[in-house]
Parts: structure tokens; C-alpha cells; sequence
């Protein structure tokens, strides 16, 4: 009886923000959440529902604990944007949820690396020099681990493997491609063309704030307290944090804690030492990964990426 009440107040997710990193995913989710016809679990982004929580039970456990509860909200809607990244998650999705609906946002792959890397190294988990990190022969094959979640720079931009694989499962209607820079040029039309895909009120238009953005710190200081792991941290979540917060929340007040230590200004790359030269260089390198990936993917979805993204950049001999 108390399974049956669960899942009756604990919807699986039918409709998935699938990707991709450093994309616009958590501001758009953040714009989606707010619509009255969808419910959102706001408190599993970017967490893979199928990796923490093997088990449906499990999964059902946790769902539970979201607030505000589910109002039968039409459009229930989880992200996470490894899930296009890993074709098993994928998979699962299409065998628990076969009719889900999918929304995708791609940039630029060259700039999202690039954005990936000074967002890593903003959290402290990046240590290398840019072009240690970056300019490298990508894998094809890896496993589901935190490394390769935020360190395979390059293989998250192979956008066409990925959607060829996410087409493997669905259908094309059950998907919509955004484009992150319409996603900052023209916001308003954007979330209108998703909410007529989603089959809810296109009206409705949520507040545009921005989230989780690439800038700099605002004081390193802090943003180091907060990450390592220490005795007094330690203390201060087994004795306070585990007893009064509870865990639907306290990542949304970690995220909280980020966006106010983070300026919405970015510094040159230069005052990073990395030189313009240095970073036309990596550019250069990137882009020879993607100009073959990025036409295939223009033949499969009948958009015109490769043109947007390469053809008219000038790009250095050097």
C-alpha cells in the first residue's frame, strides 16, 4: 500500500533535458521549472537517475522526498546532461519510459570545451594547464565514472555519435535540438517552440535569469572551504547539515552558494596566462575534431551547424 502511494506521488520523469555540458542546461531548466504545467525535480539535476538509484524502490525513495510534492503537473521533467553522453542511459530511459519526450541543447563544441575547462577549474577539480587538458586523442569507449563525466573534454562534442545513438531509441518527434546561442539571442521564442513541443500553455513566460555561469570567482577563499574535504566540514554535514537539512535541498543551496561566489564577468584568458596565441592554437586543434562529426550531424538532423560554427571562422596558420 505505501509503494502504491509513492509511486502514485513520485512520477517518472516523461520528458528528459538530455544535454549537453555547459550549454545553458541549468538556466534552461531552471526557466522550464517554472511553467505551472511542468514539475521538475529540481533537486536531481545533473544526476543520472539510473546510476544513483539502481534499484526502482530506491529510486521511488527518493523521488519522494522532492518538494514542493507532484500536483499532476503534466509534463514531469528530469535533467541531466551526461544522459546523452552514455547510449546505456539512454537505453535505460527508452525501456522505462518508451514515449519520453527529449530536449537537447548543442553549442558550438570548441567553445564548450574550452567553457567546460575554465568551469572545472572554477570548481578546483581541473589542475592541468589548458593544453594539457584539452589537446589529446579522444576515447571511444568508457564507463560511467566521475573522471570521464568531467575530464573527456573532447568526446562530449562529438554531438552526431550521440544522436545517432539517441535515434537508435527514439523517435525524431519525440525529440527537439535547441540552439544555445538562440538560447541566449532569442530566449522567449525558444521556450515557446519547446512548449508547443511539450503540448503545454506557450504563453506562459518564465522569469530569464541566468544560472550557473562559466565566470570568475568572486573569492577562492571561500570556494575552497566549501569543496575540500576536511575534519570540520566533515563535522559540520554529519551534525547539522544530515539533521536539519533536508537532502532534496542541499544541493540546490551548494548550487546557491556557487552562483553568489561566482562573478557574472569573465576575465580575458590572458589574465589566466594563457596567451591569444596559446588559445588560437587549442581552437585550431579542437576544431579539426569536429568539422567531420558536425557534418554527419548536419546530414541527420537536416540543420546547418557546420556553417554556423566553421565556415566563416578565420582561423590562424600558426
Amino acid at each position: 500500500m505505501i509503494d502504491r502511494f509513492v509511486a502514485v506521488k513520485t512520477p517518472f520523469p516523461n520528458t528528459f533535458l538530455i544535454g549537453v555540458q555547459k550549454a545553458g542546461t541549468t538556466t534552461f531548466n531552471n526557466w522550464l521549472s517554472q511553467h505551472p504545467q511542468i514539475y521538475c525535480y529540481q533537486s536531481l539535476k545533473d544526476i543520472p537517475l539510473f546510476v544513483k538509484f539502481a534499484e526502482e524502490k530506491q529510486l521511488n525513495k527518493r523521488l519522494s522526498l522532492e518538494t514542493p510534492a507532484y500536483n499532476g503537473e503534466s509534463v514531469v521533467l528530469h535533467s541531466a546532461v551526461n544522459y546523452i553522453f552514455y547510449p546505456s542511459l539512454l537505453q535505460k530511459i527508452a525501456t522505462r519510459k518508451p514515449d519520453a519526450k527529449l530536449i537537447v541543447i548543442l553549442r558550438n563544441p570548441v567553445a564548450r570545451a574550452i567553457s567546460s575547462y575554465f568551469y572545472l577549474k572554477k570548481m578546483l577539480r581541473e589542475k592541468r594547464s589548458i593544453e594539457e587538458a584539452l589537446i589529446y586523442q579522444p576515447k571511444k569507449k568508457f564507463e560511467i565514472t566521475k573522471y570521464n563525466n568531467d575530464f573527456t573534454y573532447i568526446e562530449h562534442g562529438f554531438y552526431y555519435a550521440q544522436l545517432k545513438t539517441c535515434l537508435q531509441y527514439f523517435s525524431t518527434k519525440q525529440l527537439i535540438v535547441l540552439d544555445y546561442d538562440a538560447l541566449k539571442a532569442s530566449p522567449r521564442q525558444l521556450l515557446k517552440n519547446v512548449f508547443y513541443f511539450l503540448n503545454i500553455d506557450e504563453n506562459f513566460m518564465p522569469d530569464l535569469i541566468l544560472k550557473n555561469v562559466t565566470g570568475d570567482l568572486k573569492s577562492r577563499f571561500l570556494q575552497e572551504r566549501m569543496l575540500k574535504k576536511n575534519k570540520v566540514r566533515k563535522w559540520i554535514v554529519d551534525h547539522l547539515i544530515d539533521m536539519w537539512l533536508p537532502v532534496s535541498k542541499r544541493k540546490m543551496l551548494k548550487n546557491k552558494f556557487f552562483e553568489l561566489n561566482t562573478s557574472a564577468q569573465k576575465q580575458p584568458a590572458a589574465s589566466s596566462g594563457i596567451s591569444e596565441e596559446k588559445m588560437q592554437h587549442i581552437k585550431n586543434r579542437l576544431r579539426e575534431f569536429y568539422l567531420h562529426d558536425t557534418a554527419l550531424l548536419d546530414e541527420l538532423l537536416g540543420t546547418s551547424f557546420y556553417k554556423k560554427w566553421f565556415a566563416h571562422e578565420v582561423i590562424s596558420n600558426n
